[in-house]
């Protein structure tokens, strides 16, 4: 599933909260001209990064302070942490945003048994 935002929707210096489903919302996020998506939980705790700010490089999380890298997902300390990021894709002013996640990505790319390969 593919989420679509436009760029001037997410405000700078700090994190824009997407709503995609009952299960899913996003954090979503500017650095320098370059777009960021992470899923709107902490790892540590379940804290809503969009409650928190950006310093620099990093989201910070509302609850805990753990600080996360923009461009790597990964906690500060302690490194363990990582968050879940989609990818973002920008044409002019609109943002697209892939939320399919590994688990319906590999079942997408799957073919079940018994059923024909390219070709028959």
């Amino acid at each position: 599933m593919i989420v679509t935002l436009g760029v001037a929707e997410v405000p700078a210096g700090r994190p824009l909260a997407v709503r995609v489903s009952e299960a899913l919302t996003l954090a979503v996020c500017e650095l320098e001209g370059s777009y960021f998506a992470f899923e709107n939980k902490c790892p540590h705790r379940g804290a809503p990064l969009a409650e928190g700010e950006l310093a620099g490089e990093l989201i910070v999380c509302p609850l805990h302070h753990f600080k996360f890298s923009l461009k790597t997902g990964r906690c500060v300390l302690p490194r363990h942490l990582k968050l879940r990021g989609f990818t973002v894709s920008r044409e002019g002013d609109r943002l697209s945003i892939d939320v399919i996640d590994a688990a319906e990505r590999a079942a997408a790319d799957t073919v079940p048994a018994g059923t024909p390969g390219p070709g028959g």
